[in-house]
């Protein structure tokens, strides 16, 4: 099983958990100063795209307070971030 999809379901399950909608998990995140959108909140949670940059990741540390989840345990299930820019290119040619 990939981290991704680990992830996914992990955070799938601590949203269902918790009975609290993606909208109120947005906004919940609002008022700790972290914006996220309820598209990538439910990306994230079907396993079609994964929190990489530093805001997401910050995200998901508050998700974890918000959903009462301990520390670390959505965090620890992340892939390493995908190379970005130039670095990536590199790899096609």
């Amino acid at each position: 099983m990939s981290g991704a999809t680990k992830f996914s379901e992990a955070l799938r399950s601590a949203i269902s958990s918790s009975g609290l909608s993606l909208d109120r998990i947005q906004i919940r995140l609002q008022e700790r100063g972290v914006p996220v959108s309820v598209t990538a909140l439910s990306y994230w949670q079907s396993g079609k795209r994964q929190p990489e940059r530093q805001q997401s990741l910050r995200a998901i540390l508050a998700l974890e307070q918000i959903l009462d989840v301990p520390t670390g345990s959505l965090l620890s299930l992340l892939p390493p971030p995908r190379p970005r820019g130039a670095a990536s290119r590199r790899h096609l040619l």
